[in-house]
């Protein structure tokens, strides 16, 4: 793909295929900017374009066998245009304009692959086909410009374009092969289409009225796709039906839940139907959401009746690490890794790769980073992640200002500059009115390890900014910059490495690499973007898997690797909770470069402690012997927390509760010196496995975990041989109950641990009233009443 390295599917695509299920995956199913998805499905494989805005190369082709796993394939076009816009040049920019809204459709007849796109940059609508998507080349046509565009081709072999915004939508016949407009050909309206009659509002009710077409057909009939959002409400996904194409259309709601929409429906190879649409999300863009959908009468809804979209669904696999949206790069190829992206054409004349370094020239002098060429971009994921890079300024000019940027609107950058032939690191904040120096350091030398920490949850973010002259030892430098998602450039917040000249031209600096991960720690390495993948290992002296049957003490969770599969724990912050505050008396400084919570608990153990609900950790086993286990765990908890274990990615337990534990017998006050012994038995495989520990519900500590052979096994450490000094353990028997209010809510899962399950049931819910009690695993329910 000229100056983007080629990527090849086969070597790294390995997911399975849809049908078969075997982990449940979070929604938003890509937390990273993937505004206005179109996907099309060509056997077993699923092909998504995403908008591009005025990044070049421009329409990535993202590629997935499961649903889960997604990697960049490839562009459809290096350049969409070389004007003064797309090219920085002349005062003029393509921000928030470029390419818009795609269509992607493969058409059976011909064997090609078609994209469209319209563009605010040409105002035109420019139509791509290849018979080769992953290796290209594309073929153009320009047509007139086309708001939104839906591609489609009737089984008939005419091509059309639905289109446009307001209360109806607009569509118009092209050539038969899709090589321009027909001439003499339909146009108009869309018979029967008005959003107006679904939400019984005017025209002017609306913060956006209706647009976003997605045209398809199932079974024989129409199916339109529009996005509205209303006053007073959010945005909205519509769907309507007609046995004609072009008029006789009915419509409804199809999803209405926290401005999830704009998108269209797709089916699997074995007859499951999915629509994959997107949520405004604030500073990290718009990100994609996969909604189950089933059909009734004729209609097609969200699984479960309820127009929302799920939390979480299951897949056969989980999602690749940074969604498959990013990776390192040690910049030692010939060509940069297909996650890169140019903020607008770049000058090939002014970088290069040479001697496992990106070398960037300045070739003019710029009044404002925003008119700098050859910034190289790559999106950020949720809900946090951290971007470094060692910068040498050795030869930089005086003025130079070189380094990494978090870049939107609302932007910051922590940058190694030249003064009077002396080095600074240099940290600015800026909008899109201008920038501002907010501090200044000296450096002993010309080269910088410079970090950028994205805290980006849905709708909010900041962003932090760190050097280091050592890479290891971090400094924090100017002020925290609150992010946004602002209109003029529609992009979600991305990481930019870049070198601008405010002097004089000519200077230039060498990127000896980009780290990108979840934390300081941590380095996404996809397959086929950069180095080998480094596989976790066991966190011991010997690096060797922990063998079962035996004890795993849960801080000792494995060491992390590189690349897939590398990460080996999830912790929803960076800092250790026990080192804050009042609790610094049980702050332990054990593997405190990886942000897990761990603390002191009488005398030299230690625990992990302040676990909140979908953090993981995960350790390498080595099992002598298959067959039965019996699984004991050291857990405290004030009620209402839970875990399971995995082995391998498929789970291994149901939720296990942590029940609480209470001071002085009866008394209400929580305790987590009291702990409690839960347990479950297990089938376990010999040799060696992954085991993740992850958290279903907050708050509750973890001391180990000891796997003694065979069902029902006698605990190797019961009652009187404590665990943690000087702490009570309560153990007991076994037993997982699932708790229902009267409508018939699952309230939870608890564990009876031999105890009543009429007291467990009480510490469970924490308030009066009737609750039906039922096992896990089959036995009688309970319908119990609970008093205060």
């Amino acid at each position: 793909m000229g100056l983007l390295k080629k990527f090849f599917a086969g070597a790294a695509l390995l997911g399975s295929a849809v049908g078969a299920f075997a982990v449940t995956v979070n929604n938003p199913v890509i937390w990273s900017d993937s505004p206005d998805p179109s996907i099309v499905r060509v056997e077993g494989n699923y092909y998504m374009v995403t908008t591009t805005m005025h990044y070049a190369p421009g329409i990535p082709i993202f590629k997935s066998t499961d649903l889960a796993q997604w990697r960049t394939i490839g562009y459809v076009y290096e350049t969409l245009t070389n004007n003064d816009n797309m090219n920085l040049n002349g005062g003029k920019d393509a921000y928030g304009k470029g390419s818009w809204a795609s269509s992607i459709r493969y058409r059976e007849k011909d064997g090609y692959y078609y994209v469209l796109t319209p563009s605010y940059t040409t105002n035109k609508t420019h139509l791509y086909k290849t018979k080769d998507i992953e290796g290209g080349p594309w073929s153009e046509v320009q047509l007139p410009f086309y708001h939104d565009p839906s591609l489609f081709f009737d089984d008939d072999g005419t091509a059309w374009v639905f289109y446009g915004s307001g209360d109806q939508i607009s569509y118009v016949q092209l050539n038969d092969d899709a090589s321009g407009v027909k001439a003499g050909g339909k146009s108009g309206k869309v018979g029967g289409v008005s959003v107006n009659k679904i939400t019984g509002k005017g025209d002017r009710d609306y913060y956006v009225q209706q647009e976003g077409s997605h045209m398809e057909k199932v079974n024989g009939e129409y199916y339109l796709f529009t996005i509205s959002w209303p006053a007073g409400a959010c945005r909205t996904e519509i769907v309507y039906r007609s046995k004609n194409l072009l008029d006789g259309f009915t419509g409804r709601i199809f999803l209405q839940d926290n401005g999830v929409a704009q998108g269209g429906i797709f089916d699997t190879p074995d007859g499951k139907w999915y629509a994959l649409l997107f949520r405004d999300s604030g500073p990290i863009g718009r990100i994609s959401h996969l909604v189950p959908t089933v059909w009734k009468d004729g209609w097609p809804q969200p699984e479960g009746g309820s127009k929302k979209a799920p939390a979480t669904l299951d897949l056969p696999s989980e999602v690749e690490p940074g969604y498959g949206m990013v990776t390192s790069d040690d910049f030692d190829g010939d060509e940069l890794p297909l996650e890169w992206q140019w903020n607008h054409n770049p000058d090939n004349s002014k970088w290069k790769l040479a001697d496992g370094k990106l070398r960037i020239t300045t070739g003019r002098t710029d009044a404002r980073i925003t008119s700098v060429k050859n910034m190289l971009t790559q999106r950020t994921f949720g809900p946090k992640c951290v971007g470094r890079t060692l910068v040498d300024g050795s030869n930089m000019n005086d003025g130079d200002v070189a380094g990494l940027a978090a870049w939107q609107d609302n932007k910051g950058m922590v940058a190694i500059t030249k003064e009077s032939g002396s080095y600074k690191v240099v940290m600015y904040s800026g909008t899109k009115d201008g920038e501002k120096r907010e501090a200044s350091e000296n450096l002993s030398g010309s080269k910088v390890y410079l970090r950028v920490d994205f805290d980006i949850p849905v709708d909010k973010g900041t962003a932090s900014f760190y050097y280091s002259e050592d890479g290891s030892s971090w400094k924090k430098i100017g002020t925290n910059v609150s992010l946004s998602f602002d209109l003029h450039m529609f992009v979600g917040n991305r990481f930019g490495l870049f070198n601008w000249a405010t002097k004089t031209a000519g200077g230039s600096v060498d990127f000896d690499w980009f780290k990108i991960g979840v934390d300081a720690n941590d380095e996404i390495y996809l397959d086929g973007a950069g180095a080998e993948p480094i596989p976790q290992t066991a966190h011991n002296a010997t690096q060797t898997p922990w063998a079962l049957p035996g004890q795993i003490e849960a801080e000792d969770f494995d060491d992390p690797g590189k690349g897939k599969g590398g990460p080996s724990y999830s912790d929803k912050d960076s800092e250790n909770r026990a080192c804050t505050g009042d609790k610094v008396s049980e702050c332990s400084d054990y593997r405190k470069d990886t942000g897990v919570d761990l603390y002191k608990k009488s005398g030299d153990r230690i625990v992990v402690g302040y676990i909140q609900k979908d953090e993981w950790l995960e350790y390498t086993i080595n099992v002598t012997k298959a067959g039965d286990y019996t699984l004991f765990a050291a857990v405290a908890s004030d009620g209402g927390s839970s875990f399971k274990l995995s082995l391998d990615g498929k789970d291994l337990t149901e939720d296990i509760a942590v029940p609480a534990a209470k001071k002085d017998g009866d008394s209400e006050e929580q305790n987590f010196d009291d702990y409690n012994k839960v347990n479950a038995n297990v089938v376990l495989p010999a040799g060696e496995h992954i085991l993740r520990f992850t958290a279903t519900a907050d708050w509750f500590d973890i001391d180990y975990f000891n796997f003694a052979e065979g069902k029902d096994a006698t605990d190797p450490a019961p009652i009187g041989t404590t665990s943690i000094r000087d702490i009570r353990m309560v153990v007991g028997g076994q037993q997982n109950y699932r708790v229902f209010n009267l409508n018939g809510n699952l309230l939870g899962i608890v564990n009876s641990n031999g105890a009543d399950i009429v007291n467990v049931t009480r510490d469970f819910v924490k308030q009066s009233g009737m609750y039906i009690v039922k096992p896990v695993r089959g036995g009688l329910v309970h319908k119990i009443s609970v008093t205060k």
